[in-house]
């Protein structure tokens, strides 16, 4: 049996507030990248709650993301959950490729958990998700806070834009969710940089030498 292609589903949401429960989602990016990060197939979506409800969004979401909600909704790119989910879920299964019970796509993103809440909350349910992602998340704030705690990145580093400063990677457009996605994207690449670079003539080697080797 052949080996599953191993896929990344980097993505990003812009949201009406911090709690999905009480908020609403607004925009959400997904790209199915390989594992040379280059984009199989992507979904920009504007997005609206189902049935004609307004969304809720609070003043201080709509000033950081910038998203105008009269605007936003007279947008006919805009659609509601019920047809996002469909979209998602069709992407995703298209390169769907199990082994077992595990799923060959792995999530990426940045502070990754908190847009799985949101797109469970709204788009795609938590065992629908559970059937077609895998469980192992990539998260690049989990894995810049980790060098910052072993001395290699200053202490001071946050927010997605101060990494990408940083590291001097393109500087795209911040709290928009394609941009902050494909940022995001720019980050662990380069991190996957930065650990390739630390082995011997570009070979694996064991972990205690690599410490010596410093």
């Amino acid at each position: 049996m052949a080996e599953a292609s191993r896929y990344f589903f980097a993505f990003d949401t812009e949201t009406g507030g911090l709690n999905p429960k009480t908020s609403d989602l607004l925009t959400f990016y997904g790209a199915i990248m390989d594992e040379d990060f280059k984009i199989l197939e992507e979904l920009d979506l504007k997005l609206k709650p189902n049935d004609g409800r307004l969304p809720i969004a609070e003043a201080g979401a709509l000033k950081v993301n910038g998203i105008d909600i009269k605007q936003h909704l007279e947008n006919p790119e805009t659609i509601t959950y019920k047809e996002a989910s469909v979209k998602i879920l069709a992407m995703l299964r298209r390169h769907l490729q199990k082994r077992g019970r595990y799923s060959n796509i792995r999530p990426l993103g940045q502070n990754v958990q908190f847009d799985i809440d949101w797109v469970q909350e709204h788009l795609v349910s938590k065992d629908e998700w559970n059937n077609i992602v895998h469980y192992a998340k990539i998260d690049t704030k989990l894995c810049v806070d980790f060098l910052k705690d072993a001395g290699w990145f200053p202490s001071d580093l946050g927010a997605l834009g101060t990494v990408v400063d940083y590291l001097q990677l393109p500087k795209r457009n911040a709290h928009n969710a394609k941009e902050d996605t494909l940022m995001c994207v720019d980050v662990y690449k380069k991190l996957l940089d930065i650990m390739a670079s630390k082995k011997e003539g570009g070979q694996p080697q064991d972990l205690i030498s690599l410490l010596e080797s410093e």
